[in-house]
């Protein structure tokens, strides 16, 4: 189960890379053909608004938990007995899976409306919809997986040797 939600989580952030990279691209190029030709490319916000940031941020939520790159509090965290710093961690990636298998649902719901009701976002270039939404879902989905994983390796290993915790912080703010 690790090694399948490894590799989707690294063509999770390879997608999201690209999204990053064509985000620099289309703006550099809207910027350049903008003030150097007085020719804006008149699709290029809505492209890195509605798609490729979305891309970029979600299809990486779920490598971002497992590499600790997400904002967390742990000052009572590092001084907790290593069983009730599992349980407690096990309770917050519950409540983690719950939030994000709900926000994935309703993109997926949205995405699947929008779609079968052949929905295009008005502007320069009619874009589909329901593409806007794809992403995040099957960014939260990885995410629940890898979630559903670590709640198990916490709950009988007492820790997940593959998601970061704390970054080696020892009783102290970096």
């Amino acid at each position: 189960m690790q090694i399948l939600i490894r590799r989707l989580e690294q063509v999770g952030l390879a997608l999201a890379g690209l999204c990053i990279c064509l985000v620099m691209l289309t703006v550099s190029a809207d910027a350049l053909m903008r003030y150097a030709l007085h020719a804006p490319m008149q699709w290029a916000t809505d492209v890195t608004s509605f798609y490729l940031l979305v891309g970029a941020a979600y299809l990486a939520i779920s490598s971002t938990f497992t590499a600790g790159d997400h904002i967390n509090i742990n000052l009572l965290h590092q001084r907790m007995p290593v069983r009730l710093r599992a349980v407690t961690d096990a309770l917050c990636a519950l409540a983690y899976l719950a939030v994000f298998a709900l926000v994935g649902w309703l993109a997926w719901e949205t995405a699947v409306e929008a779609l079968h009701n052949q929905e295009y976002m008005p502007g320069y270039i009619e874009w589909p919809v329901w593409l806007s939404y794809l992403p995040i879902p099957l960014g939260t989905g990885i995410l629940c997986l890898r979630l559903v994983h670590h709640v198990f390796m916490l709950l009988t290993r007492g820790q997940d040797p593959h998601v970061v915790q704390d970054h080696g912080l020892e009783g102290g703010v970096e």
